[in-house]
């Protein structure tokens, strides 16, 4: 089987959990468990020149994601404080004016993402100019084969519309959660149910697929024909749910890429992120089974 190039690009930060600290970030979560699933991953992101980046530097080095790309400046290290409510919900205060505010892109960040079978992005790396246009540089300059995968991720007051815009005109993949369909549909004017609005969306952007997370209620995958799968939410004991949907879509985007179709993907995606959601934190290694 090929062993697939896969880029995270985004916010590297520590989740301050009420349990302790535990390093996170959607773009890494996502490379994490991608290398988890027998990738080659990539984190491109900035950590601070602190103690706190000295510290992330130490932990990544020995998570197994390839992070040559990791850029450290003057900035403060990423921080985001955690406060988990009911079922284990997260709810987020990020810190602003960090590390990942301000990366670059380099030659050594387009060589990278000029090899990558699939890079996924969110939408609060772009937060701040100087990031943003670095992200969509990398983007651009993928091979036209690349899966590119916008992992949505509207964080506070962060999805500005001019953001979202551009991120899905570059898009293959759109993956959004409940709460993130009704902000979206707000911002494009479309009104109706659930199908109606991805099938604009996917009309809108030319999108392949739209992979829709409710929770705890069920997950489901859309094309431009419609809805091919669903799944129920499996039942289990919640730790939180923090990494649990960057969990799903890395397990969901390497099955593709390993051919499988899309139900398999997908059941591959839910256990996965069953398991994620078990656990304190989203990086955690995959027992032997799974």
């Amino acid at each position: 089987m090929k062993e697939n190039k896969i880029v995270g690009i985004g916010e590297i930060v520590w989740d301050m959990l009420p349990t302790g600290k535990q390093l996170g970030g959607a773009p890494l979560n996502f490379a994490y468990m991608a290398k988890e699933l027998g990738a080659t991953s990539y984190a491109i992101s900035a950590i601070g020149n602190d103690e706190l980046g000295n510290e992330t530097f130490a932990k990544l080095s020995g998570l197994g994601v390839n992070i040559s790309a990791l850029q450290r400046n003057n900035l403060p290290t990423g921080q985001v404080l955690v406060k988990i409510e009911g079922e284990g919900i997260p709810h987020y205060d990020i810190l602003e004016n960090v590390a990942w505010d301000a990366i670059e892109c380099s030659q050594k960040e387009l060589d990278i993402v000029s090899e990558a079978d699939a890079i996924c992005w969110g939408s609060l790396a772009q937060r701040s100019e100087e990031s943003k246009l670095s992200i969509l540089r990398m983007l651009d300059e993928a091979s036209p084969g690349c899966l590119k995968v916008f992992d949505i991720n509207i964080r506070q007051h962060y999805g500005r519309k001019e953001i979202i815009d551009e991120s899905l005109k570059r898009a293959d993949i759109l993956k959004l959660n409940d709460d993130e369909l009704v902000l979206v549909s707000d911002m494009y004017g479309i009104l109706g149910k659930e199908s109606k609005v991805i099938k604009s969306l996917i009309e809108m952007f030319n999108l392949r697929e739209i992979i829709y997370t409710q929770g705890a209620l069920c997950s489901s995958v859309y094309d431009a024909s419609g809805l091919t799968s669903r799944i129920m939410t499996p039942k289990v004991f919640v730790a939180d749910t923090v990494g649990a949907g960057d969990s799903f879509t890395a397990a969901y985007i390497v099955s593709r890429l390993n051919g499988k179709n899309v139900m398999n993907a997908h059941e591959t995606a839910v256990r996965i992120s069953a398991f994620v959601c078990t656990r304190h934190g989203a990086i955690n290694p995959l027992p032997k089974d799974y």
